[in-house]
C-alpha cells in the first residue's frame, strides 16, 4: 500500500504553463483525502515552491532546492544543510575562467555576481530561468545583484548553487572540475545549468529521511519525476518509481514505470492508476 508520494514539480506536477491543472489538482485531493501523503520535492525555494500550491488550494510538506531545505506541511523548517564555506570558494575557482551565471539560493533568497546588462541578456536568451510562467520583472526582483568581491563577507549561508550557461560543452568541462569539490553534489533540471548543493542535501536522501520520520516504509513509496535532480529518488528501491513522458532518456531508463507528459496531467494518471485504483481494487 502506498502511504507517501514524492513529486517533483517543474516539468512534472506543474504543466508547460508552470501551473498545476485542475486534474492534477483534484486527483492529489482525492489522494490525501484516502489518507495518502503527498511530499513535493523540487529544486525551487520554498516560497517558488509554496506559490503554485496556493494557487492550486493544495497543503504538502516541501522538499526544496533538491534537499537543501525541507518544510513540514504547516511550513515549519524541520531540516537544511548548507554548502560549506570552503565548498562556495572551491566552486567560484572551478568556474573562475567560464562567462557563466550564478543563483546562489541562500537563506536570504536568491542571489547573483552578474551585472544587470549580464543577468537581463541571460533571461533574454531563455537560459536564466526557462519557465513559462516567470516575466523579466518578476525574475529581477526575486534576486539581489552583489559584487564578486562581496559575495562571501555577507555572512549568507548558501544551500544551492546553480551554474548557468547555454553551452553544454562549457557545462560538462565545469562538471568536470567540480569533481574535485569534496562532499558536492551535482544534478541538473535544464540543459542550461548545472545544480550544486551539499552531497547529503538531494531528493532522495530527503525522501528517505522524511519517510523514516513519518514511519513509512520505503515499499510504502511512490516518486515522479523528469529530470537529472530526480534520479536520486527515482533509483531508489521503492514501490514504484516513474518517469514522466517528458522526463530525460537516463530518468525514464531508470524509473520503474513510465506515464503520460506533464501536458497530459501524467501525476494524476500516475497516482489514479498506481495508488487511488489500485488500492481500490484491493479492498
Amino acid at each position: 500500500m502506498v502511504k507517501l508520494v514524492a513529486v517533483d514539480m517543474d516539468g512534472t506536477l506543474l504543466g508547460p504553463d508552470g501551473h498545476i491543472s485542475v486534474r492534477n489538482a483534484h486527483v492529489i485531493r482525492c489522494m490525501q483525502n484516502a489518507g495518502v501523503e503527498l511530499l513535493v520535492c523540487t529544486g525551487r525555494s520554498y516560497a517558488d515552491a509554496l506559490l503554485p500550491l496556493e494557487e492550486a488550494g493544495l497543503k504538502a510538506a516541501v522538499v526544496c532546492m533538491n534537499g537543501a531545505s525541507v518544510y513540514d506541511w504547516k511550513g515549519r523548517l524541520i531540516h537544511k544543510q548548507e554548502l560549506a564555506r570552503s565548498q562556495v570558494e572551491h566552486i567560484l575557482e572551478c568556474c573562475r575562467n567560464e562567462d557563466v551565471i550564478f543563483d546562489f539560493m541562500t537563506d536570504r533568497g536568491s542571489c547573483t555576481i552578474a551585472g544587470e546588462e549580464e543577468f537581463r541578456e541571460c533571461f533574454e536568451r531563455d537560459i536564466l530561468l526557462p519557465m513559462a510562467e516567470y516575466s523579466y520583472e518578476n525574475i529581477r526582483r526575486r534576486f539581489t545583484l552583489i559584487p564578486p568581491g562581496e559575495l562571501l563577507c555577507r555572512g549568507l549561508e548558501f544551500y544551492k548553487i546553480s551554474v548557468i550557461h547555454e553551452s553544454r560543452q562549457v557545462l560538462e568541462q565545469v562538471k568536470e572540475r567540480l569533481k574535485a569539490v569534496e562532499d558536492l553534489a551535482v544534478a541538473s533540471s535544464f540543459i542550461t545549468n548545472l545544480e550544486l548543493t551539499h552531497i547529503e542535501a538531494q531528493k532522495g536522501k530527503a525522501l528517505a529521511a522524511y519517510a523514516s520520520m513519518k514511519n513509512i516504509r520505503l515499499d510504502q513509496v511512490m516518486a515522479i519525476g523528469d529530470s537529472e535532480n530526480d534520479y536520486s529518488m527515482l533509483s531508489m528501491n521503492l514501490k514504484y518509481t516513474v518517469a514522466m513522458g517528458n522526463a530525460m532518456e537516463r530518468i525514464k531508463n531508470t524509473a520503474k514505470c513510465q506515464t503520460r507528459t506533464n501536458a497530459q496531467d501524467g501525476v494524476a494518471y500516475a497516482i489514479e492508476n498506481l495508488v487511488l485504483y489500485k488500492e481500490a481494487g484491493r479492498a
